[in-house]
């Protein structure tokens, strides 16, 4: 009876120390998937998108393991950020302008120099290939894919 009770006890610190460790993290590019293995390449887990709220597990070079509901997944480490991300009716901007603000565009630093327009960024955002015409390119291509 007492090596239960140590066994819990162990558990339940165990536990505890590592829910300490979590952190949130939120997305911070417009749309992206959470990837089964730390590689761009590897196999969609699920959607997550701008403003969502994850929990940090590990990392691993420029790739960060992550909980998001009942999913775990891999996102490139630049689409996240410690800061939470709230929509507010205050702000004196549009939606597109808040998304490019999430992939780094900002002050001193624009899509297309200082004028605003950033159509170049969204014609390559309106861009999709479907997960047959990737897995099919990756074959004729010939690229490693990771798993």
């Amino acid at each position: 009876m007492k090596f239960t009770k140590r066994i819990l006890s162990l558990a339940a610190v165990t536990l505890l120390s590592v829910a300490a460790f979590a952190e949130t993290y939120y997305v911070s590019v417009k749309n992206t998937n959470l990837k089964a293995k730390p590689a761009g390449s590897s196999k969609n887990v699920t959607a997550v998108k701008y403003g969502d709220a994850v929990t940090w597990l590990k990392s691993d070079g420029n790739w960060t393991l992550v909980s998001y509901g009942k999913a775990e997944g891999w996102i490139s480490t630049n689409a996240l950020t410690k800061r939470k991300i709230v929509a507010s009716s205050k702000v004196n901007t549009d939606a597109k302008e808040i998304a490019l603000a999430g992939k780094g565009f900002g002050e001193g630093l624009s899509a297309e120099g200082d004028s605003g327009n950033y159509a170049a960024v969204n014609s390559v955002e309106r861009n999709t290939v479907s997960e047959n015409e990737n897995a099919s390119f990756k074959t004729k291509g010939g690229l490693k894919v990771a798993e």
